[in-house]
């Protein structure tokens, strides 16, 4: 797997700080311009490589070598083919339907609805590979970052020093000859092998704004030392000014609390971690400005990115009515669940818990697949089922699970 650390170019003199930005500039015109090209010509079907000859027709102000072109081209093609392949795979699914004569209509108002567009790229980093890139160990610096092949025979060399993250993937790993550069920064990648984790459970995990994460083995986020939460965290950033720099503060703020938290989480116990999947949470008229910034993505990826570090699996796993259900008897209804506090509405059990943890562990079970039927008549609103492993239950009549036979 990769991983990358990011460093300061501020031990960089002048002159050479001028220098690579004065590459920047000139690097990041040619890719607009290899984009221009694309969006005009190949946007049906973008290619991985532009050849030679549509290389060579590029003008800029800098005589650039052949092999920064390819490598500007190439990535600009990566940006192309980012930006077209989900309306591509839209269109070949429409011809598909159109062909069988199945209905389209749906698919083709999505299709209607999201409108390409032109990726915006006055900001991009430059990506580069081997090719340019000769990185040395230094005396007064822990590295020095060559870049070569520029055209004209020219060479940047740039002093970096070590951080905590790139000490610790330099344990781990092996420094790969790639970097990506802007005005500010330049991040080194480092080859780190797959750790397989020794643990024997299967946990479920709930995702919540007021409790970031929660574990069906009892685990829960907490407070940070200044006693600050993820819910105290998004009530401050929704009373910020948009774009202002306390808004991008309190974004930060939000971003290192998630990371935080989760790194305070035990995981050497667990093999496997079944998480809620979660879609469309906050589309739609009735999010307010407040639940808009519950961004439920970062604690997604924070747990993707320790499920690699640490070596447990990472499932996504349905989340309707797993916040309905009780744990213990299966009696699901609406009524169950009030804010953070679950109470299972069925006489015979009367269970009381935290919500989240009460999904939490709903989530570590495979649960029988509910039919379209049960949210299409609203039954866990009016009479309730009863939800096993193998069935489900509605009044006196029993779903069991279809077996195949051999």
């Amino acid at each position: 797997m990769i991983r990358s650390s990011k460093h300061s170019l501020k031990f960089t003199n002048q002159e050479k700080l001028d220098e690579v930005k004065n590459f920047i500039k000139y690097y990041r015109v040619m890719v607009i311009k290899f984009c221009n090209t694309l969006w005009n010509e190949y946007i049906s079907e973008t290619p991985s490589m532009l050849g030679s000859k549509v290389c060579n027709q590029i003008v800029t102000n800098v005589n650039f070598d052949s092999r920064i072109r390819q490598c500007a081209a190439k990535q600009a093609c990566s940006i192309i083919k980012a930006v077209t392949s989900k309306q591509n795979k839209r269109l070949f699914k429409l011809k598909e339907l159109q062909k069988e004569g199945k209905c389209t209509k749906y698919l083709q108002r999505t299709i209607d609805l999201y409108k390409l567009t032109k990726p915006k790229l006055g900001k991009i980093n430059v990506e580069l590979d081997p090719r340019f890139i000769d990185i040395e160990t230094g005396n007064s610096f822990d590295l020095f970052v060559q870049i070569d092949e520029i055209g004209n025979k020219r060479k940047i060399r740039i002093p970096v020093k070590h951080t905590f993250t790139s000490n610790k993937w330099n344990a781990e790993g092996k420094l790969k000859n790639s970097i990506r550069l802007n005005e500010n920064f330049i991040t080194l990648y480092y080859e780190v092998d797959k750790k397989y984790n020794t643990g024997t459970e299967i946990v479920g995990a709930d995702q919540g704004k007021i409790t970031c994460l929660s574990f069906s083995d009892g685990q829960v986020t907490k407070t940070n030392k200044h006693n600050y939460d993820l819910n105290k965290i998004i009530d401050v950033l929704s009373k910020r000014k948009k774009g202002s720099k306390g808004f991008r503060r309190s974004q930060s703020h939000r971003k290192n609390y998630v990371n935080w938290s989760l790194n305070q989480l035990n995981f050497s116990h667990i093999k496997q971690i079944n998480f809620e999947k979660i879609k469309y949470l906050r589309k739609g008229k009735g999010c307010n400005r407040n639940m808009s910034h519950w961004t439920y993505t970062l604690i997604k990826n924070k747990l993707i990115l320790l499920s690699e570090d640490k070596g447990f699996v990472f499932v996504e796993t349905e989340n309707k009515f797993m916040s309905q259900r009780c744990s213990q008897c299966g009696w699901t209804h609406k009524s169950n669940r009030k804010g953070k506090t679950f109470k299972c509405t069925n006489a015979d059990c009367n269970y009381i818990a935290d919500s989240d943890l009460n999904a939490a562990s709903n989530h570590a079970v495979e649960l029988f697949e509910l039919p379209q039927m049960i949210w299409q008549q609203r039954i866990n609103r009016s009479a309730g089922f009863f939800w096993f492993k193998d069935c489900y239950v509605v009044g006196d009549e029993h779903i069991v699970r279809h077996v195949k036979k051999e």
